[in-house]
């Protein structure tokens, strides 16, 4: 029986199979679509992988690594797994072909989803997780598989619901609520946890029953901001959701009936639906003075402002990207005074798709709350709710990127606000062929405002030109045409650099080379498509001093053990810059690696590589892989690794006395130890565990090394007394990067990058109708007309099929003067009236790493031209130069064209 985590119920343990049986037990649960009231599971992406490389599933290996299918009966292989005496007999006919290939690895340990949970809890989870980079969603039926076969956990268990839209996704979080009884308002709030689908009539009987009352004796209460919101007595059969009880933390109050059955005097609040007008709710229980507001207003403090404009947005659960982006649009004064003023509304598109004119609506309602002259601090609450209703993926709490909903912002408003309504007619453009610039713009643009035209086109939108050359010198097709734009998306790097990553490891040398009494961290520079064979070979030759790659071991260390062993064959693109790497020089690398085959030449023509395999005393080496961790002893039950991890090989035929000689030795080499000091060497029979129960092998021991379950590699612990650690072991090796931080670069820079000519990618191949076939052609960029707003997007996340990270690349950017005519077609610069020069409004900032990063944003007022910073509800001012200063956290850019430029800004330049 397994036991399972958090009182439920013990379950069957599956019977042990092959890795490709798992795989097709997993594989049709796995790709069942999403049924609404199912269970679903979370799944460490980071084990989730392990699991999906052990079973060689097509999505991380190609075709001709994936292990024999169908598994073949009879093969003399060992069962993977620990096999009971009473399994052994009924599991014989569940045989498989020996996998050979080089991407063979371990079998994954316990699952381990502690990653995915706050601190202290075992159920709830981060808020800055993003799927397929820190887990994966799995049904309940492959889950109870994927436990029964590994163990581990704990179970994250989750619903999945119906969206307002009719789609099915899994509710990850719910709504943490704090809950108030009116008569105990001074004491701590209970918290509750509650779908968002969730009606409140069952939200009131659940509080009810928890808190031992009657519920036909409360009336239950929106308090938002700890200040009374909304009776929700009338809305019982309307879910949270719908009634905007949308906020991470939202208060709910609880109202006891009076002894006498009268209710006391909170319900007079409902007369005051004005949220700047406030009504005296204090009723005997200690209640401030408080309003009541419509439930689907954005809800503002009111008070007396640093300036008109200037305020601040509360976060309502990770929601600092909507506030960063709602500051930088709120400051942008032509969108907002057509919001302001009403003028959208004359052609305002209820057929609108998904969004029916509501998406205006709602920004035109935000604005007009944070612009009153009394607003200081506005919960945008209902414009989250209307967002999250027209976009999914803005619907909960998770971190999200600030240009996304920027985007989704300005695209839906200019639909809403479109004054084409109904179906649109389909215009096919016509190629330049040899037409002037003008002509085909013209054309081009007719095309658009025939489909989509609005004030905020006119404000935003503007025209690259687009030039597409077949390569084929015999072809010489050339196709220009001209695209409009939204935004313009600038690399921080050329396309060449952008196909290289560079990777921090640090490198260990064996006993006799040069100079091998220290630990060497070096950057590796190779082509994100190379394979760790060829990473290995860089590093080895920019080591040098003798290295030679083919006796080089590359691992990862996580939590001070050997994590995963990167097979020649492995993609680069699989690690990630984060993790930390160990090159080590052993004298032999084969035996570190489970395949037979050596890894950097034809098999052993002596042996077979299930011959290796499956005997480790096979004369193909002589050697055991040997790897040892660190640890301080501990009388705790559980244990804590330090330092670097020691590789090294030894011979078949050792002892555990010669294995004490030779870590002796090891040690004394690379912690420079003078005189004898107390260590003990444990076997560490689970590499992923770190549970203090290994046992310790006897110092003068003749017994010879035994590997477990025929490993080619021993696992062994050396373990420290305190007195006796060397303080070189206490250090952190990866704890800073040693990647030269990339130079400074100015935003003229990356708009030169941006115009130049660059090669298509493969992915990216361009179909030719003139030879008939994609090409990775050549295309070359050019600003055509540039609008009256323009939105500069710097790409600072890179994202791949394996990886993602954030790029800290330094970007120098004016606030002034900005003139983009070195980037404009010839044409354009002959014949438009408007010089393309352009200043700085607002700046939508990310501070931080990927999956812990922040928002704020920088705006300047069109009030009195001065620059404010604003980090949800704090906002203050600042200077120019604070703004420029902050070249790494710059993210988008919103400049506004000269001649649209607001009389108040504080002109430097001439005119």
């Amino acid at each position: 029986m397994v036991e399972m985590p958090d009182g439920h119920a013990p379950q069957p343990a599956p019977e042990p199979v092959s890795p490709v049986e798992e795989y097709k037990q997993l594989e049709p649960l796995i790709n069942e679509p999403l049924k609404a009231g199912s269970s679903y599971f979370l799944v460490n992406q980071r084990w989730y992988m392990e699991w999906l490389q052990w079973v060689g599933a097509p999505s991380v290996q190609s075709p001709q690594m994936r292990p024999a299918d169908p598994p073949l009966e009879g093969d003399d292989f060992p069962l993977l797994g620990s096999i009971s005496a009473s399994q052994e007999s009924t599991s014989t006919t569940r045989r498989t072909r020996q996998r050979t290939g080089s991407w063979t690895k371990d079998r994954p340990g316990q699952i381990d989803n502690t990653a995915l949970l706050e601190e202290g809890s075992a159920s709830k989870i981060k808020r800055s997780l993003d799927e397929h980079n820190d887990y994966r969603i799995i049904p309940e039926g492959a889950w109870d598989l994927l436990f029964g076969w590994y163990g581990g956990g704990p179970p994250i268990k989750r619903r999945a619901i119906t969206r307002p839209s009719g789609s099915v996704q899994v509710e990850l979080y719910g709504i943490n609520l704090k809950v108030y009884r009116s008569t105990d308002l001074q004491g701590s709030p209970y918290e509750h946890n509650e779908s968002k689908s969730s009606t409140i009539g069952q939200l009131k009987a659940t509080l009810c029953a928890d808190l031992g009352l009657d519920e036909s004796k409360v009336r239950i209460w929106d308090y938002f901001n700890e200040k009374l919101f909304a009776l929700l007595e009338s809305h019982l059969d309307d879910t949270l959701e719908s009634q905007r009880i949308n906020v991470e933390g939202n208060f709910i109050l609880l109202q006891e009936q009076l002894p006498d059955g009268t209710w006391e005097n909170l319900d007079d609040a409902q007369t005051t639906p004005d949220p700047y007008a406030a009504t005296s709710s204090t009723g005997g229980y200690g209640l401030s003075s408080s309003s009541y507001y419509n439930t689907s207003a954005d809800v503002a403090t009111v008070g007396q402002p640093i300036q008109k404009g200037v305020v601040g947005l509360q976060n309502l659960g990770n929601t600092c990207f909507m506030n960063s982006s709602l500051q930088c649009l709120s400051n942008i004064p032509q969108l907002r005074e057509f919001f302001l003023e009403g003028k959208y509304k004359e052609n305002l598109n209820r057929n609108a798709h998904k969004t029916e004119g509501k998406l205006a609506e709602s920004f035109a309602n935000l604005l007009e709350v944070m612009w009153k002259p009394n607003t200081t601090k506005v919960a945008p609450r209902n414009f989250k709710w209307q967002v999250g209703q027209f976009a999914e993926q803005f619907s909960g709490y998770g971190q999200q990127d600030s240009m996304e909903l920027i985007e989704y912002v300005l695209d839906g408003l200019k639909e809403d606000c479109n004054e084409i309504h109904g179906r649109k007619p389909y215009i096919e453009l016509k190629e330049a062929d040899g037409r002037p610039d003008e002509e085909v713009a013209a054309e081009a643009l007719h095309a658009y405002h025939a489909r989509s035209k609005s004030k905020v086109d006119d404000l935003f939108v503007g025209l690259f030109k687009s030039v597409v050359r077949c390569p084929d010198p015999e072809c010489g097709r050339t196709s220009v045409t001209f695209d409009p734009f939204l935004s313009a998306k600038l690399s921080l790097s050329s396309s060449a650099e952008q196909r290289q990553m560079a990777l921090d490891m640090v490198v260990v040398r064996e006993g006799d080379a040069e100079g091998a009494n220290q630990f060497q961290q070096v950057t590796v520079k190779v082509n994100k498509e190379a394979s760790v064979k060829e990473l290995i070979e860089v590093a080895a030759e920019k080591v040098g001093a003798g290295l030679k790659a083919a006796n080089c071991i590359l691992v990862e260390v996580w939590n001070g053990k050997v994590y995963k062993w990167f097979e020649e064959s492995t993609s680069v693109d699989t690690i990630r810059s984060e993790d930390k790497l160990l090159l080590s020089e052993v004298p032999d690398a084969r035996p570190f690696f489970k395949s037979g085959e050596q890894r950097w030449g034809p098999p052993s023509a002596l042996n077979s590589p299930d011959e290796d395999m499956d005997d480790p005393s096979s004369s193909s080496t002589s050697s055991f892989g040997v790897v040892l961790h660190h640890r301080k002893s501990s009388a705790s039950h559980y244990v804590s690794y330090i330092g670097v991890p020691l590789l090294m090989t030894i011979s078949k035929d050792a002892t555990v006395q010669m294995l004490y000689k030779q870590v002796e030795q090891n040690l004394k080499r690379l912690y420079d130890l003078d005189v004898a000091v107390d260590w003990k060497i444990f076997r560490d029979n689970n590499k992923y565990s770190y549970i203090n129960d290994d046992p310790q092998l006897d110092r003068e021991s003749d017994q010879r090394l035994q590997p477990v379950n025929k490993e080619s590699r021993l696992q062994f612990v050396i373990e420290w007394q305190d007195n006796d650690l060397p303080e070189t072991l206490l250090q952190e090796p990866w704890s800073s990067k040693c990647s030269a931080t990339a130079d400074e670069v100015d935003l003229t820079h990356l708009l030169q990058m941006f115009v130049q000519e660059e090669k298509l990618s493969s992915e990216d191949a361009w179909y030719c109708n003139r030879c008939k076939e994609h090409k990775e052609a050549l295309k070359k960029l050019e600003f055509h007309h540039c609008p009256p707003v323009l939105v500069l997007q710097l790409k600072r996340f890179q994202y791949t099929r394996w990886s993602r990270e954030r790029l800290d690349n330094a970007v120098a950017f004016p606030l002034e003067n900005l003139d983009l005519t070195p980037y404009c077609t010839a044409s354009s610069r002959k014949t438009s009236k408007v010089t393309p020069v352009y200043d700085l409004a607002a700046v939508s900032k990310h501070i931080g790493s990927l999956s812990g990063g922040h928002y704020v944003a920088f705006s300047r007022s069109s009030i009195d031209g001065e620059w404010y910073h604003f980090d949800d509800s704090t906002v203050r001012g600042c200077t120019e130069e604070e703004v420029a200063s902050d070249k790494v956290g710059a993210y988008v850019l919103f400049y506004i064209r000269r001649d649209h430029r607001p009389e108040l800004f504080d002109s430097k330049v001439a005119d």
